[in-house]
């Protein structure tokens, strides 16, 4: 019997090394494309995030305060602001909600006591907030995100019967 000897061939290696090449660059290809999706995704997020957050928490005090006598629009120096209303232990607070210096602000005082934009708490950067009375108990928040791309919200609110607020 004769034994068969492998000899090693200069072909056999290269083409096991394009191979491997070949390999590497598809895998480089899908690693940095995954990297261009996740970073452009990431950034949209992020230039989003104040703007929708701002027009979430909105919506959501104003949902939670959709009673009879707990929600009006009203003005704080000059802007728009949202007033709710709540009865805690006999005594009546005030919510107001409303833009100042860029930032959307939440202040909550007893009823009765004088207040002024500069004695809210900021929430969030909220740069260009706005908000619109539609009548008939519609509300427009409006908020551009920092790629100046506005975002809305339109909202009914159920305690108002045909009139404003």
């Amino acid at each position: 019997m004769r034994r068969r000897q492998f000899q090693s061939h200069t072909v056999d290696f290269l083409f096991t090394l394009s191979l491997f090449c070949v390999f590497a660059v598809c895998a480089f290809l899908v690693v940095s494309m995954g990297v261009k999706v996740y970073r452009s995704t990431a950034r949209y997020l992020e230039d989003t995030y104040s703007a929708r957050t701002a027009l979430s928490y909105v919506a959501e005090k104003i949902r939670q305060h959709d009673a009879e006598g707990q929600t009006a629009l009203t003005q704080l120096e000059g802007r728009n602001a949202i007033l709710l209303t709540d009865e805690i232990d006999g005594s009546i607070y005030e919510t107001y909600i409303y833009p100042d210096g860029g930032y959307l602000c939440e202040l909550v005082v007893r009823q009765g006591t004088e207040v002024f934009a500069s004695m809210g708490q900021q929430i969030l950067q909220a740069e260009g907030f706005a908000i619109e009375d539609l009548g008939e108990g519609f509300l427009r928040f409006t908020v551009p995100d920092s790629r100046g791309q506005v975002l809305s919200f339109l909202l009914h609110l159920r305690n108002t019967e045909g009139g404003g607020i």
